[in-house]
């Protein structure tokens, strides 16, 4: 019997930290783009008790997501999400975008 080969790993401690905090970046920064700040800081902070049945939820929906989303980034970061360190990083860096993005308009 063979097993299943996979293109995502299947937990979190195989996922390299420069490629965790380099989704984490991509996420922020589409939050910023969307100007969705607000309400993803809002709701990244009212989850954090639940954010590792948040990403099992993730998980979970991977295949009514990936007509939408690469199945390796999203099974990436339904993982990444698991740790709550991760997600004070991704607030973290919505933050420091949204300030980036703001000076930037001032600028103008």
């Amino acid at each position: 019997m063979a097993t299943e080969n996979t293109d995502y790993p299947l937990i979190l401690d195989e996922i390299p930290q420069s490629d965790q905090r380099d989704l984490l970046e991509k996420v922020a920064t589409q939050v910023v783009k969307r100007r969705l700040t607000a309400p993803a800081i809002l709701f990244l902070e009212m989850c954090k008790p639940l954010n590792f049945l948040g990403s099992q939820i993730l998980i979970a929906l991977n295949p009514f997501v990936q007509t939408i989303f690469k199945t390796t980034e999203y099974q990436k970061f339904a993982l990444i999400i698991e740790k709550d360190a991760n997600v004070e990083l991704l607030i973290r860096l919505i933050e420091e975008l949204d300030v980036e993005e703001q000076k930037n308009a001032e600028s103008l």
